[in-house]
């Protein structure tokens, strides 16, 4: 006769029931332990902990993050919610599991009003809590007349586990990272981000809004031998020079943003108000052209790109334009550290802009970005200098006109060429090399896991890589966190969400702490 498997759904709560959850154990009187964590793989050390906080009070109560909120970089959470869920609720020393479907536990508490908040010994001193949040919520605790209580368990990792056994990524990209963790590791990568923190950084280049419009195939056409879709909903990203803005702006103290677009520009009013208030705005407001539009439609279900269009004008900047920009440009970089030059080559950048950014003594990182809309004529050459660059391997082939290239080659030759001190190559799916002026050369493998929409990825790597070569890092600090910010980047769709410098260490501690 076979065993009734037990159903341990019933313990289990989603966000949308976690007030009933409450209402409940509150009216049972009885003391409440909370615990929080993503606990994507068991280990002794949780079941001890688990143990130590349910001798806390009557009730013990487990939340977990939610999918969306886990932030330990590439490849997590290895276990979807509802698995984690299901597997702790299995655990006899758990009463109740909660789903967390917001960003911070602070919400829990409030939620739950635990009497007692428990927590490991590796959130002992806040100081060494790379997200912060630790203070946060044992405030929020003791705001509820709740303790905190850090728990002695077995010491160990889910990261270090998960890394270990069951990576997603490639041997290769194992290989370094275990390389790489063993010569330089979380300390020398850290002391690099702490570096960028105290920067004043300018940015100049094209304004760019990402449009994205889902749609679902419907059948061919009657009377067209094309297929037809069924459009549905649209969002609306930041893109080009915006994007680039986004991310800096969590890592570094200050940015100017310098660039042009339309008058009465509705979407990107919008789009502007939800920016960090460490970016200052520098617009030349054009009544010749529109802020640029790239409409990408995709496949609902599979996140591929179906056609896209762009909308912009390739006419050059009226001379009054060009004029103010130069102007803005003369005013804002003074005090900048270092200069990003991100072109899309849609016609911002003119000849006497160029040359005087040329002849500036400030740390100067290019990227020309070849596109459909600039033909293949935007490239580096444009610029005399650079003191760090970045270009993708087709980038480089119109560069040179050529197609077989040995990057290793003629990248030192064309570094020499600019005076640079560093430059990246990147490679798509195989990840980035990069280069110094001491001859030094390192091939970084990709840490992306899985790819939903690559726009973007090389203005991540951009953005990371030129801030760091201008505090003078190790290029294989240069590399891993750029492949770090890439994999980030292109795990979502269009620049929804930029890596906060707590969640750029918490995901550089899961790979290397």
């Amino acid at each position: 006769m076979s065993k009734k498997i037990r159903d341990y759904s019933t313990k289990v709560y989603r966000w949308s029931d976690v007030s009933k959850l409450s209402t409940f154990l509150k009216s049972k009187e009885k003391s409440v332990a909370l615990c929080h964590g993503v606990f994507d793989l068991l280990h002794p050390g949780h079941i001890q902990h688990f143990k130590a906080a349910r001798e806390l009070a009557e009730v013990l109560v487990v939340s977990l993050t939610a999918d969306q909120y886990v932030n330990k970089g590439p490849g997590r959470p290895l276990f979807n919610q509802d698995i984690r869920a299901e597997t702790l609720a299995a655990l006899e020393s758990i009463d109740y599991v909660v789903i967390c479907e917001k960003p911070t536990a602070v919400e829990v508490i409030e939620e739950i009003t635990p009497d007692f908040y428990v927590k490991g010994l590796d959130y002992v001193n806040e100081t060494k809590d790379v997200t912060g949040m630790i203070t946060k919520e044992i405030a929020a605790v003791e705001r509820y007349g709740g303790k905190i209580h850090f728990t002695d368990e077995i010491t160990s990792s889910s990261s270090m586990l998960i890394n270990k056994f069951f990576s997603n990524t490639t041997l290769e990209s194992q290989d370094w990272i275990k390389e790489f963790k063993s010569n330089h590791g979380y300390d020398q990568v850290i002391e690099a981000l702490d570096k960028i923190l105290e920067l004043n950084i300018s940015i100049i280049g094209e304004t760019i809004v990402d449009q994205y419009t889902d749609c679902t195939p419907l059948a061919k056409s009657s009377k067209d031998p094309i297929l037809a879709f069924h459009q549905q909903g649209t969002s609306f990203y930041l893109g080009g020079v915006l994007a680039i803005a986004s991310n800096c702006s969590n890592w570094v103290k200050g940015v100017n943003l310098i660039s042009c677009c339309g008058k009465n520009d509705h979407i990107l009013k919008s789009l502007l108000q939800g920016i960090n208030s460490n970016i200052e705005l520098n617009y030349v407001y054009t009544t010749d052209r529109p802020t640029i539009l790239k409409h990408r439609y995709v496949d609902k279900s599979s996140s591929n790109r179906l056609f896209e269009y762009y909308d912009f004008s390739e006419k050059e900047l009226l001379l009054d334009s060009t004029n103010e920009v130069l102007s803005v440009v003369k005013k804002t970089i003074k005090s900048s550290d270092l200069v990003l030059i991100a072109d899309y080559g849609h016609s911002f950048f003119s000849n006497s802009l160029i040359s005087f950014l040329d002849s500036r003594t400030n740390f100067l990182s290019v990227n020309t970005q070849a596109n459909a809309g600039n033909r293949g004529y935007n490239t580096i050459s444009k610029y005399s200098r650079a003191d760090f660059f970045t270009m993708n391997g087709a980038e480089l082939q119109l560069e040179l006109r050529k197609k077989d290239l040995d990057y290793r080659q003629i990248v030192p030759k064309l570094m020499a060429k600019m005076r640079s001190k560093n430059a990246i190559v990147t490679l798509g799916a195989d990840g980035l090399l990069i280069f110094d002026n001491h001859g030094g050369v390192e091939k970084v493998p990709a840490l992306a896991d899985k790819v939903i929409d690559k726009v973007g990825a090389g203005d991540s790597v951009f953005a990371i890589a030129s801030l760091l070569a201008k505090v003078d890092t190790p290029i294989k600090v240069i590399g891993f966190l750029s492949n770090l910010v890439a994999a980030n980047e292109v795990s979502q769709l269009g620049h929804k969400k930029s890596l906060s410098q707590g969640d750029l260490r918490k995901h550089v501690k899961s790979l290397l702490g």
